[in-house]
């Protein structure tokens, strides 16, 4: 589960690295953090007592009004023309995109597997500077137009925290350490993985960039985080890329948005050597199999038995297993033989 945080696109050293260089709205989109804490946390805990509840993964788009309120007018549903709003059409057409994705290529029915209502909640807010998932809806601000714009417009961020609902129910992941930096890796992998196939982009010439659509040129950045390059987005970026760099301090929750560059760069050399799609299908198949307190070794451990099978069972390339071993390798994951 989430525990003691939420999940943000923006993390909270980024806001909190812009409030202290006098960015009045990053200082607002934080004071607001502590009560969708709340929000998230009771929904995560009572997660195996929800009802589960069939349905078409049909989209709902609400307008906040500039309040810090969900749900305030329902401004577009299923099937219905596009309205003058254009934010409203973007949440509209990229949450659409996303579900699209997941279910043609595994068969995901909603961010649950049972048809959830995708829920959007746009203009959240005064000049608010961030989008999240809260365990049922998504929400997205408009930015200030300083540092930040444009939120529900972006595919990655819009896959991004969509795919922290996926997690969710697939793995409930705690969000602390290495298990909540796994929680951002994948919803990172499935930002980029959605942003490329959305774009028609090849993955040579992509830019492995999260959020670059979503800063401003004022931002002291190009994005918020680099899969390709951890650690170089911004000036608040101090991601590593390797463990002799692993961060293990308290802060950001002791690390879920800085130690998650370690399995990103994994996840960028392995796509490299065998393409995105049989990356996505290992990164899928071996979230299913990973629980609440799984750490860096449990996924290197489960995410090479699922490249075997799915080598055996000729679904990804017989180079599968070497490229993704090797990859963990370089960023200094080894299996350790019992």
């Amino acid at each position: 589960m989430c525990d003691k945080h939420h999940c943000f696109i923006i993390p909270p050293q980024i806001l909190e690295g812009l409030a202290r260089r006098g960015s009045i709205s990053c200082k607002k989109t934080l004071n607001d953090t502590h009560r969708i804490l709340q929000k998230r946390n009771t929904v995560l805990n009572h997660l195996l007592l929800r009802e589960i509840e069939t349905g078409d993964g049909n989209r709902s788009i609400y307008d906040s009004q500039n309040k810090y309120e969900q749900r305030v007018q329902l401004a577009r549903r299923e099937e219905e023309e596009a309205t003058n709003d254009q934010v409203v059409n973007k949440a509209y057409d990229t949450s659409g995109f996303v579900r699209e994705y997941f279910k043609s290529a595994f068969d995901l029915n909603s961010v649950d597997n049972n048809g959830l209502e995708l829920i959007s909640n746009v203009h959240y807010g005064k000049d608010y500077n961030n989008a999240y998932w809260d365990g049922d809806e998504m929400t997205y601000g408009d930015g200030d137009n300083k540092e930040f714009k444009d939120f529900a417009s972006a595919i990655d961020v819009v896959a991004h925290e969509l795919m922290h609902g996926v997690t969710q129910f697939l793995a409930n992941l705690e969000y602390r350490s290495q298990s909540g930096a796994l929680n951002e890796h994948f919803s990172d992998v499935f930002g980029t993985i959605v942003k490329q196939k959305y774009l028609n982009q090849n993955i040579k010439n992509a830019d492995w960039l999260i959020g670059d659509t979503v800063v401003t040129e004022a931002f002291p950045g190009v994005a918020i985080r680099s899969m390709k390059a951890p650690g170089t987005a911004n000036d608040f970026d101090t991601q590593p890329d390797h463990m002799d760099n692993y961060y293990s301090g308290t802060a950001d929750n002791q690390g879920v948005h800085i130690n998650s560059g370690i399995p990103n760069k994994a996840f960028y050399l392995s796509a490299i050597e065998i393409g995105i799609d049989d990356c996505a299908l290992i990164w899928f198949e071996t979230l299913k199999v990973l629980w609440r307190t799984a750490d860096f070794n449990d996924m290197l451990e489960k995410i090479l038995e699922t490249s075997e099978r799915l080598m055996n069972e000729d679904k990804v390339c017989n180079t599968a297993s070497k490229a993704v071993s090797e990859s963990f390798a370089t960023v200094g994951l080894v299996q350790v033989s019992v």
